[in-house]
């Protein structure tokens, strides 16, 4: 009896200890909500994030990825944390990667850094001919095994939302194109070769969002050269140049309007992965490429409640060709998601999209911005 009364005593000890901790942990005190800022800001805790892949250009897929927040809210109030992460996944084609990443805020927000390093095996399709067995744009199946890494490092100048930045990024990779053809094009050297590409990059930068993870007003762009040359290691002589811009606007209390708009162009002997592509939700990767790319989305967000709210989207885009393999016409997609507040501390809000572009319907799980890696 003393035996059954010690063991019914510890479970229940152990019980109010599960709930006050996971209470005290994962729930929001001032509206009882779950919430996961106390474990990654005072717990120093992971957050675990399901990766969940539809990508149509490399089929269903998952994985996971772990985030860890070093400080509490930064140095002062107002300045984002440093964040760290590691993450792996595959999909149903055979296409695997993982690696690691980091966001270091320093100074106060007068410096950011910005790198990562991957590895992984690719197998998309590559459209930028025609399909020449029977005349449509069907792509060519290739594979990339892929060893990468990038490093940027942001410096505010003086006391504005302007950055300048300098970078470089390194890539290894081994290419197989799967299919016999008589002869290949320029772009495409031979059904199997190798190239290692070496940049450095500069940046000029205006960020006056008011959150760096799921802002709702203020405006961020950045235009970058990106410069590859042999002197530097890199087996291919080219340049890239890109503008970005996206824009937060509350036209009320509840909704919120965003902007995006980018332009990207390619000058040189570039690889076949380098030039630009139409980058949207709903979208197969490289599946529009060009040597120069613009385009455009909005996204509209209704705040149901503190916590919940719901978005829709719609965007275009379309190519320029200087040699035309190809033409082709404008690139629409739309769609729908939720967005939950999980974490309103950090003002990171985390959901779920469904897009529908030109031959596909795609979901995306997302945690922050939905341009926030773009």
């Amino acid at each position: 009896m003393f035996k059954k009364l010690v063991v019914t005593t510890l479970l229940s000890s152990v019980s109010l200890f599960s709930e006050n901790w996971m209470s005290d942990t994962f729930i929001d005190p001032t509206d009882g909500q779950f919430d996961v800022s106390n474990w990654l800001l005072e717990k120093q805790g992971f957050l675990p994030t399901p990766i969940i892949i539809t990508e149509p250009a490399v089929g269903y897929g998952g994985g996971l990825a772990l985030s860890y927040f070093h400080e509490k809210l930064g140095n002062e109030e107002g300045v984002p944390p440093s964040v760290s992460a590691v993450f792996g996944g595959g999909t149903e084609n055979g296409t695997w990667f993982g690696g690691a990443g980091h966001l270091g805020i320093w100074d106060d927000d007068n410096i950011r850094y910005m790198g990562g390093i991957g590895v992984g095996d690719i197998k998309m399709k590559y459209y930028g001919l025609p399909n020449i067995v029977n005349g449509q744009r069907n792509g060519i199946d290739f594979e990339t095994k892929l060893f990468g890494t990038a490093h940027k490092l942001q410096f505010r100048i003086k006391d504005t939302n302007f950055f300048t930045s300098i970078g470089m990024t390194y890539s290894d990779t081994e290419n197989l194109f799967k299919l016999q053809l008589p002869s290949y094009p320029d772009i495409i050297p031979e059904k199997e070769f190798d190239i290692q590409s070496v940049a450095v990059q500069t940046s000029l930068i205006y960020d006056s969002r008011d959150n760096l993870f799921s802002p709702s007003s203020g405006f961020s762009g950045e235009i970058e050269g990106m410069f590859f040359e042999d002197a530097i290691g890199s087996d291919d002589t080219f340049q890239r140049y890109s503008a970005k811009a996206i824009y937060y606007q509350p036209i009320s209390n509840n909704f919120v309007l965003g902007i995006r708009t980018q332009g990207e162009t390619v000058q040189g002997d570039a690889p076949f992965f380098s030039y630009p592509f139409i980058d949207m939700r709903g979208v197969k990767a490289m599946e529009f490429q060009g040597d120069s790319v613009i385009l455009g989305e909005l996204e509209l967000s209704w705040k149901i409640n503190p916590r919940w709210s719901l978005i829709g989207f719609a965007g275009a885009g379309r190519t320029f060709q200087s040699s035309e393999l190809y033409d082709t016409e404008n690139v629409y997609s739309k769609g729908f998601g939720f967005r939950y507040l999980g974490a309103k501390k950090l003002g990171l809000q985390m959901g779920l999209d469904v897009a529908f572009g030109p031959e596909d319907t795609a979901f995306y799980l997302q945690v922050g911005s939905s341009w926030s890696l773009r």
